[in-house]
C-alpha cells in the first residue's frame, strides 16, 4: 500500500512539472510575439517631408490624400505630413527627420546626389505627356511695354530662390541659351520664397516689373478665382500644342517620391505598389493634380541644366580639381611650376630693366627741359637785342619828362614860387619815373630764367603791354596795329611770360614779313589782332599782309628752322610749345590775298 502511494506521489509531481514547463513556453512566446507586433506597429510610422510651394495649407491639401490612401492600403500604418521649404526639406533629409520626401525634380537630383536616397516613382501629370511638366513662366502685366525676354533686361524681377527649380534656375537657363547675358537680366532679381501666390500678388501691385513662377502657377490661381486673367501675360511662351499652361522655357520631369535609409526595402515595397494601384479617377490623384504614380524616370535632363549652369552638386570647386590632377599628373606639376617661376624671375629681371630705363628717361627728360628753358631764356634775350632801339626810345621819353619837369621845378624854386605850386610838378616827375619802372620790369619779366608758372591773366591787357614793347619799333617801320575783341573776357590761369613770349614771336614775325614785301608797295604794313571769346574757348587771330608762307606748316615750326637769314629758328618753335602747355591749338595758314594768319586756340577750361 505505502508502495502504490509513493508511485502515485512521484506521478502527480511529474505531471505538475510537466504543465508548468509548457505554461511558462506559452506565456514566452506570446510576449515574444506581443514585442514583435509592437515592434511592427512603431515601425510603420512614416514621416513624409513634401515641398510646400504655395505653403503649408495647400500642401496638406493637396498630398494628404495621398497619405490616407497608402495608410488604407498598408495595414498598421501611419503616414505624417510635414510641409517644408527648399532649405528646410534639405535639413530635414540631412538631420534624418523623413522616412519619405516628395518634391520638384531639381531638389530631387540634388538631394540624390548628396544623401542616400532611392526614388520610388514619379508622378504622372494630366498635362501634357505626363512626365515632362516642370518649368517656369515669366510673366508681366498685361499693360506693361514688354514683349520678349530682352526687354525685361536689368527690369525688376521677382522670384522664389536662386536655388529652385521649377522657376528661376530654369528660367536662368533659358536666358543663357537666348544669348542674353544672365548677370544683366537678373541684375535686379529679388527672391520671396514661398508661398509662389504671393510673388504674382505683388506683381500685380506693380512692386516688381516681372516674376517667375512654376508652371502652371498662373493658371492655377486663375481656376480659383484669385486673380483675374486679363491682368497678366506670359513672355515667351512656348507651350506645347497638348499643354494647356503658359510655359517661357522647355519642361523638365515632374515631381518624384524617394525613400530614406531609415525605412526598410520591404515597406518601401509597398509603397510602391500602394502608389502604382492609385487610381486615375481617386479623389487622391484629383487632388495632387495628377492621373497616379509610375516608376521613376531618367533625370538626366535636370542633371545637363545644372552642368551648363556651372552648379551642379557633383561639381567640385576649380582648386580641387587642381589638386587631383597635380596628384595624378606629378611630373607635369613640377614643370609648370618651373615654367611658372622662370616666367617670375625673367618678370622680375623685365621690371628692373625697366624700371633703371625709365629713371634713365626721367634724367634725359629732365636735361631736355633744362636745354629747352636755357633755349627760351636765349630766344628772349635775341628778342630783347631786336628790340633795343624800341626799349631806349620807351625809356628815352620819361627821362626826357622827368629832366623838363625838374628844370621847370628849378626854375620856380628860383623865382621864390610857393611850395605848393610845386608839388604838381613833382607829381608828374612820380609819374615818369613811375613809367620808366613799368618798361625795365616788363623787359626784367621778359629775360630772368624762369620756372614755368600760371597764375591769372588778363589776355587783352597781356596784348596791350606786349603792343607798347613793340610800338617804337612799329611805328618806325610804319606798321599798324588793327585790334578787334569779340565775346565777353575771360580771366585765364595761364603761364604770362611764356604768352608774352609767343605773342612777341608772332608781333615780330609779321613786322618782318611786311617790310620783307615788295609788290605793291602802295599797301599799308597792316597786322590785325581779332580775340573771340566763346562758351568753351578763345580764338586769337594774327594776320598780316606780308609776303606770306614760304614753307609748309611742320617745317615752320620745327626748331632751327627759318627763312631768315639772321633768324635762330626758335620763335615758332617756342610758340607751338608754350600753346601745347596751355592744351591749346597753334596753326599757321596763308591769309587772303596775302600775307600768313596765325591762330591760337586756347580751352576755357582752366578759367580762374
Amino acid at each position: 500500500m505505502s508502495c502504490r502511494n509513493n508511485i502515485g506521489y512521484i506521478l502527480i509531481r511529474l505531471i505538475t512539472s510537466l504543465f508548468l514547463l509548457v505554461s511558462s513556453n506559452v506565456n514566452a512566446n506570446v510576449m515574444n510575439n506581443l514585442d514583435k507586433v509592437n515592434d511592427k506597429i512603431e515601425a510603420t510610422i512614416v514621416d513624409v517631408g513634401v515641398l510646400a510651394t504655395r505653403g503649408v495649407l495647400e500642401a496638406k491639401q493637396r498630398w494628404q490624400p495621398t497619405l490616407i490612401w497608402l495608410q488604407e492600403q498598408i495595414p498598421n500604418s501611419e503616414f505624417r505630413l510635414h510641409p517644408y521649404t527648399l532649405a528646410e526639406m534639405e535639413t530635414a533629409v540631412q538631420q534624418q527627420r523623413v522616412d519619405i520626401l516628395v518634391t520638384n525634380p531639381g531638389q530631387a537630383v540634388r538631394l540624390g546626389r548628396q544623401y542616400p536616397l532611392s526614388w520610388l516613382a514619379t508622378l504622372n501629370s494630366q498635362l501634357g505627356d505626363g512626365t515632362h511638366v516642370i518649368g517656369s513662366a515669366l510673366i508681366v502685366r498685361a499693360d506693361s511695354h514688354y514683349q520678349h525676354l530682352v526687354d525685361v533686361s536689368g527690369g525688376k524681377i521677382a522670384a522664389v530662390a536662386s536655388n529652385a527649380f521649377g522657376g528661376y534656375l530654369t528660367m536662368l537657363l533659358a536666358v543663357q541659351n537666348q544669348g542674353i547675358n544672365p548677370t544683366a537680366f537678373f541684375s535686379d532679381v529679388s527672391f520671396l520664397g514661398f508661398p509662389v501666390d504671393a510673388i504674382i500678388y505683388q506683381l500685380r501691385d506693380g512692386y516688381f516689373d516681372a516674376a517667375v513662377v512654376p508652371v502652371c502657377q498662373l493658371e492655377s490661381m486663375l481656376e480659383e478665382g484669385l486673380i483675374v486673367e486679363s491682368a497678366f501675360r506670359v513672355l515667351n511662351n512656348i507651350s506645347p500644342s497638348d499643354f494647356t499652361c503658359a510655359v517661357s522655357t522647355r519642361l523638365y520631369p515632374n515631381w518624384s517620391i524617394a525613400k530614406t535609409s531609415a525605412i526598410s526595402a520591404t515597406l518601401a515595397k509597398k509603397i510602391t505598389r500602394a502608389l502604382f494601384a492609385l487610381p486615375a479617377n481617386h479623389s487622391a490623384s484629383i487632388a495632387a493634380h495628377s492621373t497616379g504614380w509610375i516608376p521613376s524616370i531618367s533625370q538626366l535632363s535636370v542633371d545637363q541644366l545644372y552642368r551648363d549652369l556651372d552648379i551642379h552638386p557633383l561639381q567640385r570647386p576649380w582648386w580641387q580639381e587642381a589638386v587631383v590632377w597635380i596628384k595624378k599628373n606629378q611630373q607635369w606639376a613640377w614643370v609648370v611650376f618651373l615654367f611658372v617661376l622662370l616666367l617670375s624671375v625673367y618678370h622680375l629681371i623685365l621690371e628692373y630693366r625697366f624700371s633703371r630705363s625709365e629713371r634713365a628717361l626721367k634724367a634725359t627728360l629732365n636735361r631736355l627741359k633744362e636745354k629747352n628753358a636755357m633755349l627760351e631764356h636765349a630766344q628772349r634775350v635775341a628778342i630783347v637785342g631786336e628790340l633795343g632801339s624800341s626799349l631806349a626810345h620807351e625809356i628815352n621819353q620819361p627821362l626826357t619828362a622827368i629832366l623838363n619837369y625838374s628844370q621847370g621845378g628849378l626854375l620856380r624854386i628860383k623865382k621864390g614860387v610857393a611850395t605848393t605850386d610845386i608839388v604838381p610838378v613833382l607829381e608828374k616827375i612820380q609819374q615818369q619815373v613811375k613809367r620808366a619802372d613799368d618798361i625795365v620790369q616788363r623787359l626784367r619779366t621778359l629775360i630772368n630764367k624762369r620756372a614755368v608758372a600760371k597764375s591769372s591773366c588778363d589776355i587783352e591787357t597781356l596784348i596791350s603791354d606786349t603792343l607798347e614793347l613793340v610800338e617804337y619799333d612799329f611805328h618806325q617801320k610804319n606798321i599798324t596795329v588793327n585790334r578787334v575783341c569779340l565775346g565777353n573776357t575771360v580771366i585765364l590761369n595761364a603761364d604770362i611770360v611764356g604768352l608774352q613770349q609767343a605773342l612777341l614771336n608772332i608781333l615780330n614775325n609779321a613786322a618782318d614779313a611786311c617790310l620783307m614785301r615788295k609788290l605793291p608797295q602802295s599797301i599799308d604794313n597792316e597786322i590785325k589782332i581779332k580775340s573771340q571769346y566763346t562758351a568753351d574757348k578763345l580764338t586769337l587771330t594774327f594776320t598780316d599782309n606780308g609776303v606770306g608762307l614760304t614753307a609748309t606748316n611742320a617745317e615752320l615750326q620745327n626748331a632751327f628752322f627759318t627763312t631768315k637769314k639772321d633768324g635762330l629758328g626758335l620763335g615758332l618753335a617756342i610758340c607751338r610749345d608754350v600753346i601745347d602747355a596751355h592744351h591749346g591749338q597753334f596753326t599757321l595758314t596763308p591769309a587772303d590775298p596775302v600775307g600768313c594768319c596765325v591762330t591760337i586756340t586756347l580751352p576755357l577750361t582752366h578759367t580762374v
